[in-house]
């Protein structure tokens, strides 16, 4: 009896992983839409000001206290914030299945996932939440881009833990605030 079960087990494990592998499995979406990879918000010439005023500010604060690291580093981060946001943010396609959730290109299995948060106070902030048991970068955030989150937390809750009541980072409040 208990060699049979174990062999179904295994049956059953090796099945979800050659599905994993295919992909195609997670293509029979229940939920399906497009989002952008990285959220990009409108920055006027009074938003440019004030940043370039910021950042000069902290430039004087760095060179009159002999910081260099901190001026050297100031103007890496600049450097690296204007590359990254000059380039158009590309589509990515979510797709909510009863495998898991892809992602653009990237399959989570509902096994690797720990748990959900949906923070939704449209016209601000209506974001899907994803926790994952990797180490390095265990977050991922998804725009739902108007998609109903009652329905997507219809389909997560049989599958995943809902973190009821959790709500946006500190960091996530001030990159929203920001417009960074």
């Amino acid at each position: 009896m208990l060699k049979k079960m174990i062999s179904k087990y295994r049956l059953r494990k090796a099945m979800l992983k050659e599905a994993e592998r295919d992909g195609s499995h997670y293509d029979n979406a229940i939920v399906a839409w497009e989002a952008p990879l990285r959220h990009k918000s409108e920055k006027g010439g009074l938003w440019l000001a004030l940043m370039a005023l910021a950042t000069s500010g902290l430039i004087y604060f760095g060179v009159t206290t002999n910081n260099w690291i901190f001026v050297v580093a100031l103007i890496a981060g600049v450097i690296a914030y204007t590359v990254d946001h000059r380039e158009e943010t590309n589509e990515i396609e979510i797709k909510i299945s009863e495998m898991g959730i892809k992602i653009g290109k990237k399959y989570i299995p509902y096994s690797n996932i720990r748990a959900f948060w949906i923070v939704y106070h449209p016209p601000f902030v209506s974001r899907l939440h994803i926790r994952t048991h990797q180490k390095m970068l265990p977050d991922i955030t998804v725009e739902l881009m108007g998609i109903d989150p009652t329905l997507i937390r219809k389909h997560l809750t049989r599958h995943i833990i809902e973190w009821e009541g959790k709500g946006e980072g500190f960091m996530d409040i001030c990159t929203r605030l920001l417009r960074l």
